[in-house]
């Protein structure tokens, strides 16, 4: 047991906690909304939370979080920002978490052929199988 109330360092370091977290995440991903960003935070806490029981790391803080837009794709998420403290005389570190927002499966730009087939939105590029 550890009697010092020091964390223990083997076979824990800040990538295997941000592997966890975004594990965590991916049960979320892409099925958020704009006022369900709270959701992930209850499991980072109890996760993070049972770190620090089991001595672990020092400590942690959660930030709050933002909703972000991706400039490049357009794609909305929400950032966490967790920073971790793996030892009282180390300063905490910070991991970014995104998680992204419910995208609808259906397109307004989808096209629909006679044979009811569906494709990619505005996207009829495959060969028509014509029999003679």
């Amino acid at each position: 047991m550890n009697t010092y109330n020091q964390p223990r360092r083997a076979g824990l370091n800040l990538n295997h906690i941000k592997f966890d977290l975004l594990k965590i995440s991916e049960m979320y991903d892409g099925f958020l909304t704009e006022d369900l960003g709270h959701l992930p935070l209850n499991f980072y806490k109890q996760y993070l939370n049972d770190l620090v029981r089991a001595h672990y790391i020092h400590s942690y803080n959660i930030e709050p979080f933002e909703m972000r837009v991706h400039e490049a794709t357009g794609d909305r998420s929400f950032t966490y920002t967790i920073n971790v403290q793996n030892s009282p005389d180390r300063s905490s570190k910070a991991l970014k978490i995104h998680v992204g927002f419910y995208k609808s499966a259906w397109n307004h730009g989808t096209v629909h052929t006679a044979d009811g087939m569906c494709c990619m939105p505005n996207r009829l590029d495959r060969e028509e199988v014509t029999h003679a």
